[in-house]
């Protein structure tokens, strides 16, 4: 590694340094769902009945205007967390 190149694991165990369990819990939760939605490499899950299933509904409530719109990724992060806090209490 070069002396320009950033420790991206060094930086994210600052970022972390400090945080609640429960903040632990929903950046370990936002990981996993990136890692397996842009990182890993196999696509079989675009295949499968369910997921086929399931663009088809996201698809048609696309049409009826049932999604909601995030302006930033801070609100959908407000979003997905209202969500885990609903299921948990």
């Amino acid at each position: 590694m070069s002396a320009a190149a950033i420790d991206y694991r060094e930086q994210l165990l600052k970022e972390i340094s400090g945080l609640s369990q429960q903040d632990l819990e929903k950046i370990y939760q936002m990981v996993v769902l990136l890692k397996e939605q842009f990182i890993l490499p196999d696509e079989a899950r675009y295949h499968t009945a369910g997921w086929i299933q399931a663009e088809r509904e996201a698809t048609e409530a696309y049409a009826r205007g049932g999604l909601p719109r995030f302006h930033t990724v801070h609100e959908l992060a407000e979003h997905i967390e209202a969500g885990l806090d609903e299921t948990v209490g």
